[in-house]
């Protein structure tokens, strides 16, 4: 089934003196094999760069993939991955990648002197330009040195915490005291941990999302984005859910998405009264155990503004480790967010929501999460 309409929006490869050459990935299945195999390859790669990502988040919100790619020699050398994103009345925005931060911009490999990297944002550039959006955001995880001279305004909004996966007796070196006594409190009240089975399972942490979401006054997302994350990615193993039992009762769950030597903890919840049980460091601990237990060797543990500091301890008392997110943005047309402004609590718009019926946040959230990305 096509998702999406694959229009070429580059007039022509554009091939450097060193025989560099960027295109636009046309979304042929059998022109896809290059771009998977690459990102298999990339040792920083993560679910958020495949085409598997590509194609849910084409079926979930609807958005345009322009997905570049740069080729030496006729080997894939580096990629782009980019959403076009348009709504009416706010305009459009071409953000490398939605629905993340931390993953976006470009991926190279054996590109030392940042030829690809630079060529593969030039075009990017290019693009925002030709389409005229309100502006091009490249979410970077980290500091990219051969976009210093690209002109696009550099920014640090919000932070990024990551442990490794290094060994269960590294791991458990690093862990905090607290983080061992919650575990072992989750255990002695009788809370289990299982992965998900079942369609319906996802839809029991569905539920226990929109209430949690509810009370964080955030848009939650539809249910037809954890219909697809078990129909796409479940089948392959790029993503595990995690959840956590109190009794027969299902109190909290955590969303893992994995890929290569990446793992990433998508959303990490629990029902209010089941903190008491502690079931959140159960779920954590059984997460970072099944990423050492597969081979992975990163956890992405999510990112947070600098000043949610309690959270930032809680995830560093696992034993990770906090660093700035990166952005490289161009506005074109329109002003540039505060993207900051997602994570505050504060403010009548969070008020607002947090009085809201579940049903009105489930609604107001499938519209409102299609710009707000």
């Amino acid at each position: 089934m096509t998702l999406y309409s694959a229009q070429a929006v580059l007039p022509a490869p554009i091939t450097s003196a060193a025989n560099l050459t960027v295109r636009e990935l046309p979304g042929a299945p059998e022109q896809d094999a290059g771009w998977t195999e690459f990102v298999t390859r990339h040792p920083a790669a993560n679910l958020y760069h495949t085409l598997l990502w590509r194609d849910l988040i084409a079926e979930v919100f609807g958005h345009r993939p322009i997905y570049l790619v740069a080729e030496r020699g006729g080997d894939v050398c580096g990629v782009a991955p980019m959403f076009l994103v348009k709504a009416p009345l706010f305009g459009s925005k071409l953000i490398s990648l939605p629905y993340d931060i931390g993953s976006g911009g470009a991926l190279t490999l054996n590109d030392a002197d940042g030829e690809a990297e630079r060529a593969l944002v030039e075009n990017a550039i290019s693009l925002a330009n030709e389409l005229r959006v309100n502006y091009l955001e490249l979410r970077c995880g980290s500091e990219r040195a051969a976009l210093a001279s690209s002109g696009l305004q550099r920014g640090e909004p919000v932070l990024i915490t990551e442990m490794e996966l290094d060994g269960e007796a590294a791991v458990l070196e690093r862990l905090k005291k607290d983080h061992r006594g919650a575990i072992h409190k989750a255990e002695r009240c009788g809370v289990t941990v299982r992965e998900a089975e079942s369609l319906a399972d996802y839809h029991a942490f569905y539920h226990i999302y929109l209430r949690v979401f509810r009370a964080f006054g955030t848009p939650p997302y539809g249910a037809g984005y954890f219909s697809s994350v078990w129909r796409r990615l479940r089948p392959s193993g790029a993503a595990r859910l995690l959840l956590a039992h109190a009794g027969s009762c299902c109190v909290g769950g955590l969303l893992l998405f994995c890929w290569g030597q990446n793992l990433i903890d998508k959303f990490a919840l629990c029902l209010p009264e089941a903190k008491p049980l502690r079931a959140n460091a159960l779920l954590y601990w059984r997460a970072i155990q099944l990423g050492l237990k597969l081979g992975y060797r990163r956890l992405n543990m999510g990112t947070s503004s600098r000043e949610q500091t309690g959270l930032i301890e809680f995830k560093e008392r696992w034993g990770a480790q906090t660093r700035p997110a990166v952005f490289y943005d161009l506005p074109v047309r329109g002003r540039l967010p505060a993207i900051e402004r997602y994570y505050s609590s504060a403010g009548l718009a969070r008020r607002a929501w947090r009085q809201l019926p579940i049903w009105a946040t489930r609604a107001g959230g499938e519209a409102l999460n299609r710009w707000f990305c």
